[in-house]
């Protein structure tokens, strides 16, 4: 089927660039090409620019260019936030005291929830191989973390907390003020994923009150291959990139303006049409999603239904099949929608945000992630839902 033909409903996991943002990016890339650190005519114009690629970005979040360090995605922000805050090994080691002079260094233990993106939970498990302690915070049958069993978590040595504003899989957004409120009450910093959330939901990172705050330009209409963290200027962050002093000695390696363009220009859009965009795809996702529970009933359920979410997401269980061969359907038909998380291809296990949600191991193979883009219309909605009802009637049937 040629690819014109297909509705995409897979925006979690990434979506094209917008056209202006495609030409801010082609524009720098011819205008700005000299090195930002070079001594030339040349190289401080790029150097004026990215300074204002700096300020663009940390006027859209309400915070100081000196805060947003570039990146090239959301998992290196996240990683650079984990790796960052903690001290560069752990404190003891047989029993034995190590010495550190970081101001922070007496904290050396991560609290994160069980439902963070695999770049959070697959850092945390290297760095609890390493030797640091990691806790996990569950979540209710909504999918909300528990914000009182997370506070239990944090102890004094705690240097991090980190939960993310939204699931990317349920669209669930997490009560992050409280969470950041309980890691504050306790000396310890908070960093937000919020890659799923931004351009969707009003965020500041100084209103939600956290020290970091992970995006990723590909959810939202900017280049792949780029990101930032927003790291409060009080943070001393231990870079993992090593090799200049670029991104206020946190990221070395020669800017990427193009790319940086790209990002700024895309926050700039998404912020603007937020609340023009949003609300409209949400009545469809919820059309979608009373459709389905009007003709099929108790054979599906709609992960995360009763807490706060997304706009654009909806994450069904079809109960009695696997959601692999409904999605082959739907793909033949026309309709490209999600698994699950993207950044876990391959996977035959199913979500491990859904079973710590409390589905059975069948219940969350039979999930579908359906992920709505701005342009998605009514027309196309209602034939989804038809669609995903006569497909899941027929593979019943077979099974």
């Amino acid at each position: 089927m040629p690819e014109k033909s297909h509705i995409y409903c897979d925006y979690a996991a990434g979506g094209p660039p917008r056209p202006e943002v495609f030409e801010a990016m082609r524009s720098h890339a011819f205008a700005h090409f000299a090195n930002p650190g070079a001594h030339h005519p040349l190289a401080y114009l790029a150097r004026h620019e990215m300074e204002r690629l700096h300020s663009r970005a940390a006027a859209v979040l309400g915070v100081d260019p000196r805060e947003v360090i570039f990146t090239s995605g959301g998992t290196e922000s996240d990683v650079l936030a984990l790796r960052g805050m903690l001290p560069p090994r752990p404190l003891s080691r047989g029993g034995r005291e190590v010495d550190d002079a970081r101001p922070f260094s007496r904290r050396d233990e991560l609290v994160v929830s069980a439902i963070e993106h695999h770049a959070v939970l697959l850092c945390a498990e290297k760095l609890a191989r390493e030797g640091f302690c990691v806790r996990y915070a569950g979540v209710n049958s909504q999918g909300l973390v528990d914000v009182d069993q997370l506070d239990l978590l944090i102890s004094e040595r705690t240097a991090l907390v980190s939960v993310m504003l939204a699931n990317n899989e349920t669209g669930v957004i997490q009560p992050v003020r409280e969470v950041a409120r309980r890691a504050h009450a306790k000396g310890a910093k908070f960093h937000c994923d919020a890659v799923q959330a931004f351009g969707k939901v009003d965020l500041k990172p100084r209103d939600i009150g956290c020290d970091l705050l992970s995006l990723s330009g590909g959810k939202f209409g900017g280049p792949k291959g780029t990101g930032l963290l927003y790291n409060e200027m009080t943070n001393r962050l231990d870079a993992q990139i090593v090799g200049g002093p670029q991104e206020w000695g946190y990221r070395a390696g020669t800017e990427n303006l193009g790319g940086q363009a790209g990002l700024a220009l895309a926050m700039e859009l998404a912020e603007a049409e937020r609340e023009k965009v949003w609300p409209r795809v949400a009545k469809i996702r919820d059309a979608l999603e009373g459709t389905l529970k009007a003709k099929l009933g108790a054979r599906v359920r709609i992960n995360g239904e009763g807490a706060p979410r997304l706009p654009n997401i909806s994450n069904v269980s079809f109960l009695g099949v696997e959601g692999q061969a409904l999605g082959i359907e739907l793909g033949e038909q026309g309709y490209c929608v999600g698994l699950g998380s993207a950044c876990a291809p391959g996977e035959t296990d199913p979500s491990h945000v859904l079973r710590a949600m409390g589905l059975s191991w069948e219940d969350a193979q039979g999930c579908i992630r359906f992920s709505f883009g701005p342009e998605i219309t009514e027309a196309q909605g209602a034939r989804l839902a038809d669609l995903c009802v006569a497909n899941y009637l027929k593979l019943a049937e077979l099974a």
